[in-house]
């Protein structure tokens, strides 16, 4: 071959353009690139809230307790000398329970009593020698610091009997104590003093136990929880397993109004007339409490309910059909709903099952 054709060859390859040499992309390349460059889409599944219309009762433990109820101590040392009631008695306030043989004491108040004596005399022969120096001043048989002198005697006089007698009355006071009396109407439900028993003021174990039980308190521990959904306007229902499932209305009748740190309760009182009733205090049941009927309450699926940034939270799908979170209040709770007290309306759309790949912002499709 010449050198002119080689050289028309050469200049023939460089000729061709260069599209000529690029291989078109198949069909499937083409929409993989398009498919990468597509936020993607998570289909999920909705429910809407459900109006809160069956407003069941709050159903707690309950313990029974006297209206009143006091431990009697005796407040003098001594022996039992008399008993006078014992267990199940009814008593009267001011009735004599038992009384007290203090010989310790009662010979003291008679120590006592004979000192006031002594210096009862001391202060008249005392007054009766002031007199006298008085008397004898204005004359100048005697000088004036001795009638100040004889007048002091006659205040110490005066002053050592007023101790004295201050002294018979504590005694007095204290040997009273040795009749041990009921503080109030009530039913001994505990004795402790036998006939003969040694008795000090520092003992730890009570004389007797005195209840009045005509009324009784009906006590339960609230959770804060539920404390702001009970409706202390109306009567709770009190159940008593033991007594043929006895169920009685009761009145509410004071709260702490303080929540207990330890167990994140407050105490609420009710009251129960027992006077015709008859039941004995100490007895346990179940107090079924009324719920404050709220507008904004709804139910939704307990699946739907998740714990995010550790509070109690559900994921909506919004108008945009975009992931939105929101953090409600929880009620109560069973094995396929949850109360929600707040933080929902019946039109939302609560995504169920939600995943880790829903997060905020997130497109999503609804399944119907």
């Amino acid at each position: 071959m010449s050198n002119v054709t080689k050289t028309i060859l050469v200049a023939a390859v460089i000729a061709v353009p260069a599209w000529f040499f690029i291989q078109p992309q198949s069909e499937a390349n083409m929409k993989q690139a398009t498919t990468s460059n597509t936020p993607e889409v998570l289909s999920v599944r909705v429910a809407q809230p459900r109006p809160l219309s069956d407003y069941q009762p709050l159903v707690f433990n309950a313990r029974i307790e006297a209206i009143e109820q006091s431990d009697i101590f005796a407040r003098a040392d001594g022996y039992v000398e008399s008993r006078y009631v014992d267990i199940g008695d009814a008593v009267k306030q001011g009735d004599l329970l038992a009384r007290l043989s203090s010989p310790e004491l009662e010979q003291e108040i008679l120590q006592a009593k004979a000192e006031i004596n002594r210096q009862k005399a001391m202060l008249d022969l005392t007054e009766k020698v002031a007199k006298r120096y008085t008397n004898l001043r204005d004359s100048g048989a005697v000088n004036a610091t001795e009638v100040d002198e004889r007048e002091a005697e006659l205040a110490v006089a005066k002053a050592t009997l007023a101790t004295y007698q201050a002294r018979l009355e504590q005694l007095e006071n204290e040997f009273a104590y040795t009749e041990i009396v009921a503080p109030f109407d009530g039913i001994i439900t505990r004795r402790q003093a036998e006939r003969g028993n040694r008795i000090t003021r520092s003992d730890v174990t009570p004389l007797f136990r005195i209840s009045r039980s005509d009324k009784l308190r009906v006590i339960v521990d609230i959770p804060q929880t539920q404390l702001f959904s009970i409706d202390q306007q109306k009567p709770a229902r009190l159940t008593l397993p033991d007594i043929a499932n006895k169920q009685i209305e009761v009145p509410i009748s004071r709260t702490s109004g303080e929540v207990n740190r330890e167990t994140g309760t407050m105490r609420v009182e009710y009251l129960l007339d027992n006077a015709e009733l008859g039941l004995p205090a100490g007895l346990s049941g179940e107090l079924a409490i009324q719920v404050q009927k709220k507008a904004e309450a709804v139910h939704i699926p307990v699946n739907a309910l998740k714990t995010i940034q550790g509070k109690p939270s559900v994921m909506l799908v919004n108008d945009e059909s975009q992931v939105e979170i929101k953090t409600v209040r929880v009620g109560r709770l069973d094995n396929s709903e949850v109360e929600i007290l707040s933080g929902l309306i019946i039109d939302d759309r609560v995504i169920l099952n939600p995943n880790a790949r829903l997060t905020e912002g997130k497109n999503v499709s609804v399944l119907e």
